[in-house]
């Protein structure tokens, strides 16, 4: 007899990972498949900011995080030189002096920080917590071929070393990769930009260790005429990649070649480098037409593929989990209806390829890409509207009659289809603590209208009396606002709907006015 499970999650790196662990939180229990049983050899994704360690710290992960991410807290300085024994930070443009004075505001916008953790690296902390928590992670066992029908997914896996089998489950998320069979599968087609650049990235071991000391870097712009591109750190002593794309006779070095050239860009001719791996890598823009099919769909990188510059990839991918999560569990909970689920496209499409393509504007390898982000003249859009500020054109929220967020610059307001703000309540306690599991209304102080309506619709009630938040947010003492478990608020007590009203609106259980 087939196993029946409720999600069946192809691909456990950052995105399949998330949507499990948040899947969990809301009281759903997937299956988790990897074709692989170990660990990327590669540092792979390095940047998480703090909408995604708000993530993690809604899973209760925020400490192991912070510890894991410590050995490159310091690692701030972006370099750029002929070597990296050579290289000295750029004069400070206009640009740069107002990147980084938006920088120095995000603990005031956010109780997560952005943080340097590779994946590596973080990956263990999300596969352990999985485990623990109940998931099935079944490691080295790669789904090869599924099909749908009104009813289900019916998989077919197969273990290394094992003999296919069979799991049937109510829907199936691939996070899969770039080259997502799933997608390719389902014939999903992609669009954006194509192809940018080809790629090799040089993983080594060097003991750098004093040379770090002296300038503790992020990241370094190499300009060489033997090899250009980017040196990155990986845990601040003796790991460290370099990113390159000079080199389109690779397959035909060797490693004692690729030494020699490590040697040459590092400065240090004398220097003990092992090569652990190299990876060549496409960087390029390609964002699936669809992100559902059905009961499939498609996140992270199956779902949008985009160079690594703006480090949006992996945190694009756990949006996209926090997205998804709560919309499944609500729906096999029967608390919503499966039109519910059509607002994932709806939401997350757009913000993909809106990311994607901004991560797009420079053609080039790491080192071509740092170099024009360094520019004077370099474009920026405002760092915190673009981390904090996106509005949702429409989904499973209720619009207020309000005009949209402004694009420009982070100006909160407590809009249906924008994050939450963040306002510290005590030493420990966010706002955003309050998200999920499950609808959550937050009401002002004057609770008093709000407290039998929240019990008689079933939702947990949180009362906020903050006076400089209830201020942000636009919400007088006796309003509330409606919270989904992604941070997103899905309805404010300005709108003309009625709570009652709107709830259904935003479980997809009554249809939308024209």
């Amino acid at each position: 007899m087939t196993t029946r499970v409720p999600v069946l999650i192809s691909g456990g790196g950052i995105a399949g990972l998330t949507a499990a662990l948040l899947l969990q939180r809301e009281g759903v229990y997937p299956v988790l498949v990897e074709k692989h049983a170990g660990l990327s050899p590669q540092p792979k994704a390095r940047r998480f900011n703090p909408r995604s360690t708000e993530v993690f710290r809604l899973l209760g992960l925020a400490a192991e995080v912070a510890e894991a991410s410590a050995p490159l807290a310091s690692f701030t300085e972006v370099l750029t030189g002929p070597t990296l024994v050579e290289a000295r930070a750029r004069e400070l443009s206009g640009t740069m002096r107002e990147r980084r004075r938006q920088q120095a505001r995000i603990p005031e916008l956010s109780p997560g920080p952005n943080v340097l953790c590779p994946q590596a690296v973080l990956e263990p902390i999300l596969r352990r917590a999985a485990g623990e928590r109940g998931v099935s992670v079944r490691l080295g066992t790669e789904l090869v071929s599924f099909a749908q029908d009104d009813d289900g997914v019916t998989a077919r896996l197969k273990p290394a070393g094992g003999e296919p089998y069979e799991l049937r489950a109510d829907y199936l998320i691939a996070a899969d990769g770039a080259r997502s069979p799933i997608r390719t599968a389902l014939g999903i087609p992609r669009s954006g930009h194509g192809h940018l650049a080809d790629n090799l990235d040089l993983y080594f071991r060097a003991d750098l260790t004093d040379l770090a000391r002296e300038k503790p870097f992020n990241l370094c712009e190499i300009t060489n005429p033997v090899a250009s591109g980017a040196f990155l750190s990986v845990n601040g002593t003796d790991r460290w990649l370099f990113s390159t794309a000079d080199f389109p006779d690779a397959p035909t070095l060797g490693d004692g070649d690729w030494h020699d050239v490590l040697r040459i860009v590092l400065g240090l001719p004398d220097l003990d480098v092992e090569l652990l791996s190299r990876s060549p890598w496409e960087s390029a823009m390609r964002v699936a037409d669809r992100f559902r099919a059905g009961r499939v769909f498609l996140t992270g990188d199956a779902a949008h593929m985009m160079p690594p510059m703006a480090a949006a990839g992996a945190n694009t991918a756990i949006a996209d989990a926090a997205n998804l999560a709560w919309k499944l569990a609500a729906v096999l909970a029967g608390t919503a209806a499966p039109t519910l689920l059509d607002t994932y496209h709806a939401e997350r499409h757009p913000a993909g390829y809106a990311i994607a393509e901004a991560s797009s504007t420079v053609r080039g390898h790491v080192g071509d890409m740092l170099a024009a982000y360094l520019k004077p003249e370099s474009p920026h859009d405002d760092l915190l509207a673009t981390m904090f500020g996106t509005q949702y054109p429409e989904g499973a929220f209720v619009p207020d009659g309000r005009a949209p967020a402004p694009a420009g610059h982070y100006a909160p307001a407590g809009r249906p289809g924008t994050r939450l703000p963040h306002a510290w309540l005590d030493a420990q306690t966010s706002t955003v603590d309050f998200a999920g599991p499950g609808l959550t209304l937050l009401t002002g102080p004057g609770n008093d209208r709000w407290t039998s309506e929240a019990r008689r619709l079933g939702l947990r009630q949180v009362t906020v009396s903050h006076p400089g938040w209830l201020a942000e947010v636009c919400l007088p003492d006796d309003g509330a606002l409606l919270l989904r478990p992604d941070v997103i608020i899905a309805w404010h007590s300005a709108s003309a709907t009625p709570l009652a009203d709107a709830l259904p609106r935003v479980l997809g259980t009554a249809p939308v006015p024209a």
